[in-house]
């Protein structure tokens, strides 16, 4: 006996708490995804910075994208 599409499709109170857990499963992703694209993002600032010739180099620059760096790092862990 098959069960009727309108009765498969109704949501039950388990399915929704288990719709409910995985949302916020993948938003905790998204949020984790996010701190360690910024976190990339500040490394390459640095090997940026670091990367350039002595001549050109910004010394304020370069203390700037470091503290940004240890910054995130605290952030991340």
């Amino acid at each position: 006996m098959r069960i009727p599409l309108t009765h498969r499709l109704r949501p039950s109170g388990n399915r929704i708490a288990r719709l409910e857990a995985e949302v916020a499963e993948l938003q905790d992703a998204v949020e984790e995804s996010r701190r360690l694209n910024e976190r990339l993002s500040d490394v390459l600032d640095v090997i940026t910075e670091l990367l350039v010739p002595s001549v050109d180099r910004d010394d304020a620059l370069l203390r700037e994208a470091l503290d940004k760096l240890q910054t995130s790092r605290k952030r991340a862990t």
